[in-house]
């Protein structure tokens, strides 16, 4: 969705729920300024590569461990036993434009009610 707005194929208010305000206005600016590359053509993803934030992120606490000091830092501290409040995914990708490949990265939180993009980077 990201790279759709930097190619003024989707608009910016489009985003609201999914990216939070600030890195809204910073594909709004990208896309009306540019992006290098951008005369090359349309972005199309050519690899995606998906990580839980921290290794063991999306395991289940051992609740006979008991409450733990040092909280994986893909998860919300919780209650042991519970299930995390949230997970962070780590994605990074890269795109081409013509014959020309470009890199993205982004944190995504999940959480019971839904995704959001938390950090974004186009390089």
């Amino acid at each position: 969705m990201a790279l759709e707005v930097v190619d003024r194929k989707r608009a910016p208010n489009n985003m609201r729920g999914a990216f939070p305000e600030h890195l809204v206005e910073m594909l709004r600016s990208l896309a009306r300024v540019g992006v290098p590359g951008r005369q090359l053509g349309t972005a199309r993803i050519h690899r995606l590569h998906i990580h839980p934030a921290a290794a063991g992120a999306v395991d289940s606490p051992d609740p006979s461990a008991g409450p733990s000091a040092d909280t994986p830092a893909g998860r919300s501290s919780s209650t042991a036993g519970t299930a995390p409040e949230f997970v962070d995914y780590e994605v990074c990708a890269t795109y081409a434009r013509g014959p020309r490949l470009f890199a993205i990265a982004a944190r995504i939180r999940v959480s019971p009610t839904g995704a959001s993009c938390t950090a974004l980077r186009l390089v």
